[in-house]
């Protein structure tokens, strides 16, 4: 895949240098829009949506193509994808209008927005597409295969574009596109679904918080609304579980810990009925946290098992973090996603 995250600079100078281009609406609601993720569609012409990951695919035909987006803090960003072009925005437009591409051939083009950045930069409305006068949006391909993340900071992918351990977050750095879990699921041609948010826990979030918890959060769709998800908008074949690392920051209980994980595994099996399991420790720097969550997740798995087999133990391998804030960097996040592929492949037979 290019990589031209010239693009949007291009189509300004082209823009400019041209009169104004006829365009059509295309609204959120248009059946040839497909949605990966978790998104609010109270407004079916204005959905919204936080997580990282979440994903709006089409297929449109002509020359250019502009995306209307509003974001409530202007420092959110996008991977967008134009056939085999990938390049980045940040939604810091005002008036929400954000120019993709112009000079294009007139013929289809497959799009892609995804979002990079995580919860906390607030929600985003997506709106709609602006394309040539006349033309047409047509259904994108939607895979079979589904795999859905729940996790922390590594499944966000906090800092993983940072130059290093010394350098603290910011929004620039946060990639959830080149996550282990992003590539995994690309990998072996799945859809992609996360719930994440960095900082959280099972028992308590990273310092000892116990109000940010997987359990307590974990059917938000939005933030400041209490909309609840709908679970059979979405079924995955697979779930993959990596939390306790911020559990583990502040002293904990262990029992507490494997009680509340388990609890919140035959939750998950309520909303899942066939999906399998996989629940998993690290990554980890070497040392007695990494032994502590090796048990615990261990123990978590071994009871679960017993009411229900669908479940498997993984862990990655132990590595001292080279991203942001001692966060793997994309670089340890493809490692990450190595280690993870060979393994899903062979238990879902992919």
């Amino acid at each position: 895949m290019k990589n031209i995250i010239f693009i949007a600079l291009l189509a300004f100078l082209s823009a400019a240098c041209t009169q104004p281009v006829s365009r059509s609406f295309m609204a959120a609601d248009n059946p040839n829009i497909a949605y990966i993720g978790r998104f609010d569609f109270s407004d079916v012409k204005r959905p919204v949506f936080m997580y990282s990951g979440c994903a709006i695919r089409t297929v449109f035909k002509g020359t250019s193509v502009e995306l209307v987006m509003k974001d409530d803090s202007l420092r959110n960003r996008f991977t967008i994808i134009i056939d085999d072009s990938l390049f980045v925005i940040t939604a810091n437009k005002r008036n929400s209008s954000h120019l993709l591409a112009t000079g294009l051939q007139n013929k289809k083009h497959t799009l892609e927005i995804i979002r990079r950045t995580e919860w906390h930069g607030g929600n985003s409305t997506f709106i709609g597409l602006n394309i040539d006068e006349g033309k047409n949006l047509y259904r994108p391909e939607v895979k079979e295969r589904k795999i859905e993340f729940i996790g922390n900071s590594y499944t966000c992918g906090f800092g993983n574009e940072g130059k290093s351990r010394a350098e603290h977050f910011r929004y620039e750095t946060e990639n959830n596109y080149l996550t282990y879990g992003a590539i995994t699921a690309r990998t072996l041609n799945a859809e992609y679904f996360t719930v994440c948010r960095s900082g959280i826990g099972i028992v308590q979030g990273y310092g000892g918080g116990k109000d940010f918890t997987m359990p307590k959060l974990y059917d938000e769709v939005t933030i400041k609304n209490k909309m609840t998800w709908d679970f059979t908008q979405f079924q995955p074949q697979l779930v993959v579980i990596d939390l306790g690392g911020n559990d583990l920051s502040a002293p904990l209980d262990s029992a507490l810990f494997v009680t509340n994980y388990v609890d919140f595994l035959k939750r998950i099996r309520k909303n899942y009925a066939s999906a399998k399991f996989v629940c998993v420790a690290g990554p980890s720097s070497p040392g007695e946290k990494w032994q502590k969550w090796r048990r615990y997740i261990h123990t978590v798995v071994e009871q679960f098992g017993e009411i229900d087999p669908a479940v498997y133990y993984f862990e990655f391998k132990t590595f001292e973090p080279s991203g942001s804030d001692w966060h793997p960097n994309v670089a340890e996040h493809k490692k990450m996603a190595d280690d993870l592929v060979p393994f899903t492949r062979k238990l879902m037979n992919w």
